[in-house]
């Protein structure tokens, strides 16, 4: 009696989850109506409404998952930031992270309810591994975008270099960094497309400073705004940008030689630890038998 109590529980929480969801659909969907229609009275707004949206409204399940997501813009400003660090820049992808983030949290409550029911599980699981699967998106979201700034800031030494070349050729850094995009963009495309968004956006209009400034906010990696730094100054100073970007990649070289030097120090070390008890077992074992060897004579 107290297992079937326990099921019904189980079943009116979800319910009550797809009630909930279905009425903040609805609402949401008002809000957008009545927010269209006041673009509606001024011109040309409407249009841009319509495009900004339409994209959402095509993926169902990212409108639903935005949806159940919050709406703390400080939570979905950190979100967003966590996103564009993994490579995920469009609208469309907060809503789907929030709704991967609470469907794999409602199939884990279904399965555990079900191993429950079926096997005997101890009702402590029902309310521990949801919690895990409401936590395991955002560290994996964390660990992609990590990864994916590693490998940016890995590869901007050959980047500049091959940029340098170009730019002794005759090439502009901004013609430089195109060319290099396009050519590398096969190898490296982390680092490709972030130069390639760049380029964009000094196409729109966008001021160079500013565009280089919102680079190294997408990417914030030492590395990377160490760069924008120099590249900054630059403009304001007027100076060469070929000679800042060889002394810049100069001494990324020269760091990351003595970052590898030093690991290098402490493998004699570490392997010490390893290989001393090998090394160890022989001579005990010869000194043992020595010693039987003593007595026994």
């Amino acid at each position: 009696m107290h297992d079937f109590g326990l099921l019904l529980a189980v079943i009116g929480l979800l319910s009550f989850s797809l009630v909930f969801i279905l009425v903040k659909r609805l609402i949401l969907l008002q809000e957008m109506q009545l927010q269209k229609e006041r673009y509606k009275s001024r011109i040309g707004l409407a249009n841009q409404f319509e495009v900004k949206h339409k994209q959402v409204q095509g993926c169902w399940w990212c409108s639903l998952g935005r949806v159940l997501g919050s709406n703390n813009k400080k939570e979905l400003s950190k979100l967003q930031q966590q996103l564009i660090s993994a490579g995920y820049r469009k609208e469309s992808h907060i809503g789907a992270f929030y709704f991967i983030k609470y469907s794999s949290v409602i199939f884990a409550l279904l399965v555990t309810a079900l191993l429950w029911a079926v096997i005997g599980f101890s009702p402590l699981f029902i309310a521990i591994v949801p919690v895990f699967f409401l936590l395991i998106p955002e560290k994996v979201l964390v660990h992609i975008g990590q990864n994916r700034l590693d490998k940016i800031s890995n590869h901007l030494p050959d980047f500049l270099d091959m940029c340098l070349i170009c730019m002794n050729a005759g090439l502009s850094y901004l013609m430089s960094l195109q060319r290099v995009s396009k050519e590398l963009k096969e190898i490296h495309p982390e680092i490709c497309y972030e130069f390639e968004y760049l380029l964009d956006q000094v196409k729109m209009g966008v001021p160079r400073v500013e565009a280089l400034r919102q680079f190294a906010e997408r990417n914030p990696t030492k590395d990377i705004q160490n760069l924008v730094q120099v590249l900054i100054q630059n403009e304001k100073l007027g100076s060469s940008v070929s000679e800042a970007i060889y002394e810049f990649s100069r001494r990324m070289y020269q760091q990351r030689e003595e970052v590898m030097e030093e690991k290098a120090a402490k493998t004699s070390a570490k392997m010490a630890v390893v290989i001393m008890p090998f090394m160890l077992l022989p001579y005990v074992i010869l000194m043992v038998g020595d010693r039987f060897a003593y007595f026994g004579s």
